[in-house]
């Protein structure tokens, strides 16, 4: 079921207090001021967005965040065969089906990287359970792009799977530089996430450990799975979850 849209933006009330419409009569007023609804989440206004230094008073600061990357398996190879419409309608596929899960799980899109989308879980809407939220909202990624994908193959369209990785820390968020405005994540936690990302093949879930400790009584038949990341010395264990 859909979760019901906030009335005032989330990221607002929780870190300033503030209530900012965005939705109803009241929202009228705060668009001629131009507030406008997040592009990174329904819930949230383009003041979280785009004013991070106004919000948090500091470029830059340090939270405990949920990350999660999905990306297409064998796009490139698809995009050099298949006709540009396709290809389109199936990138805008992804991202409203990696957008929806996310949103519904109070997460935001920080980032689409061609074939690839980047979340974070737990800013600005602060949750207590972003890691289980996040592992939710990975499951029901996969499930949405299966579905899609089987009406894509009888309808004789491209069939390509996406691979997810997850990972849990203190990450730094914030403005970074001068001419980039949109708040983005950056640290060891986004890094990791994006390299058990590439060892995802179609249709997994990789989880580092830091996350499988938090949802281990949802998986409790996944063995860790030693893998050997880019820039990393000593292989990571990570463990593959189910999806429903």
């Amino acid at each position: 079921m859909t979760r019901s849209r906030s009335m005032i933006c989330k990221g607002c009330w929780q870190h300033m207090h503030v209530p900012i419409p965005i939705r109803g009569p009241l929202s009228i007023a705060a668009r001629l001021f131009g507030v406008r609804i997040s592009r990174m989440n329904p819930d949230l206004c383009n003041i979280c967005e785009t004013m991070f230094t106004k919000v948090k008073h500091r470029k830059q600061i340090i939270v405990p965040a949920t990350v999660l990357f999905a990306d297409l398996r064998g796009y490139t190879t698809l995009s050099q065969s298949a006709a540009s419409g396709d290809v389109t309608d199936m990138l805008h596929g992804f991202a409203d089906e990696c957008a929806e899960a996310i949103w519904e799980r109070e997460g935001v899109v920080n980032k689409f990287i061609g074939d690839a989308i980047l979340a974070i879980f737990n800013f600005p809407i602060v949750r207590p359970d972003h890691v289980q939220q996040a592992v939710l909202a990975a499951q029901d990624i996969q499930r949405r792009w299966t579905e899609r994908r089987e009406r894509s193959a009888q309808a004789g369209g491209a069939v390509i799977g996406l691979g997810i990785g997850i990972h849990t820390g203190n990450a730094s968020i914030g403005e970074i530089g001068t001419a980039y405005k949109d708040f983005t994540i950056i640290g060891p936690v986004v890094n990791i996430a994006s390299r058990i990302q590439g060892e995802a093949m179609a249709g997994e879930i990789l989880a580092s450990r830091e996350v499988y400790t938090q949802v281990a009584e949802m998986f409790p038949n996944s063995p860790p799975r030693a893998c050997q990341l880019k820039g990393i010395e000593q292989p990571v264990p990570v463990h593959l979850l189910a999806t429903p």
